[in-house]
Order: structure tokens, then C-alpha cells, then sequence
């Protein structure tokens, strides 16, 4: 399993400039070495919080699936109450009228080349019998979710699961929302079956599901 979170910014380094050259030759520039060093010293905080892993995120991100993919952005908003298959992707989104799923417009965030405007909100906790999104997968297949928690604060799983067993083949560590960044994560498929993702201890925010080689 391979996780990795985007920001909806370009991930760049802050470039430091350094004012103010020591010299040893000249002790009159002391004061003003002294005053200008401050200055150099506040970015450092903002290099550290750089994401250093932004480089890798195009391993996965940019990766092209042979296979079917499901994107919020292509589906009408509202609330989904019954099952409903999207016939252009191969995906079913699993709802009843008292476990509701719902396409929701969001806040923009870029990933990779793809710009989300949309999410499917899973509307709370779910099973293999509702609340899911479910499709075909094979036998060396990648499942790959952008997905976030609906929580400002807590992060929280989205699980993955053969629809026949019930066993899990995988849990997505959903990032709580900031309104800007995506939870990016491969699951791998072991075997030819019907494969579903739900969340538990509360909502999970799903932009796009690519399943493929």
C-alpha cells in the first residue's frame, strides 16, 4: 500500500536569501549584520513544514490505469437513496433511503492534472451492504482512492473489501479535511471479485477511484 497527501498548491521550496555577508575585516557592519539576521532566520519554519514527500505523489498520481476510473465531477449533485449504477465507469454507488450517499459540490483542490469542483459524501459510516461504491477489479489490479475525512480535525478509515468474503484487502487512512489537500492511496487487488469502499466512525469525501494496471 502506497499513501501519499497533495496539496491543491504547487509544492515549491522557499528560496532563502541571505542579506547582510559577515565580515570579519570590518567591525562597523556589525550592527546591521545583527539587525538583518532575524530577517534570514524566519523562513526557516516554513521550509521545514514543505512537504518533502511532494515529489513522489507523481508516482502515483500521474500513474495511467489501464482500467475504469470513477470521478466525482462527472456525476449530478444531489442525494443518492437507492442503488445506482454510473454505466459509462463500471461504478455503483450503494444508498438506501435511510443510509443516503450524496455528490456534493466541494471546496477546488488540484491533483496532479486533475481539478475537483465534486465529492461523493458517503453521508456516514457504511458496510458492504450500504453507503459504498463498488466495482469490478482483478488479480494484480491497483485500486487507487482520493479521498478525505469529513472531520476538520481527525483522520479517520476508509476500508476496502471483497464484496463475497467480507475480508478487508486494504484500509485508506482518510487525512481530515482542510479544505485544500487529498488523501492519495494504492490498495492492491489479489484476486478476480466485486470490490467495495465504505467508511466508518463517521463521513468520508471521495473525489475519484481509478482501478486498474
Amino acid at each position: 500500500m502506497k499513501r501519499v497527501t497533495l496539496s491543491i498548491a504547487a509544492v515549491s521550496l522557499a528560496a532563502f536569501t541571505m542579506t547582510g555577508v559577515l565580515s570579519c575585516n570590518k567591525k562597523d557592519n556589525a550592527p546591521a549584520q545583527a539587525a538583518s539576521q532575524p530577517a534570514a532566520e524566519a523562513p526557516k519554519p516554513a521550509a521545514q513544514e514543505a512537504p518533502a514527500a511532494a515529489a513522489s505523489n507523481n508516482a502515483l498520481i500521474d500513474r495511467v490505469i489501464d482500467g475504469i476510473f470513477l470521478n466525482a465531477n462527472d456525476l449530478e449533485q444531489g442525494v443518492i437513496s437507492t442503488t445506482v449504477l454510473d454505466e459509462a465507469s463500471g461504478f455503483t454507488l450503494n444508498a438506501t433511503e435511510e443510509k443516503v450517499m450524496e455528490v456534493k459540490k466541494c471546496d477546488a483542490r488540484t491533483v496532479g492534472s486533475d481539478l475537483f469542483t465534486q465529492a461523493i459524501s458517503t453521508k456516514g459510516s457504511g458496510k458492504v451492504d450500504y453507503r459504498n461504491i463498488s466495482f469490478p477489479a482483478k488479480a494484480g489490479d491497483s485500486i487507487i482512492v482520493y479521498v478525505t475525512s469529513s472531520s476538520k480535525t481527525d483522520s479517520r478509515p476508509l476500508h476496502v473489501v471483497n464484496v463475497a468474503s467480507g475480508e478487508e484487502i486494504g484500509t485508506v487512512d482518510m487525512m481530515p479535511d482542510n479544505g485544500k489537500d487529498v488523501t492519495v492511496e494504492e490498495v492492491k487487488v489479489a484476486e478476480d471479485g466485486t470490490y467495495c469502499v465504505y467508511a466508518t466512525s463517521g463521513t468520508g469525501y471521495i473525489y475519484q477511484i481509478k482501478v486498474g494496471k
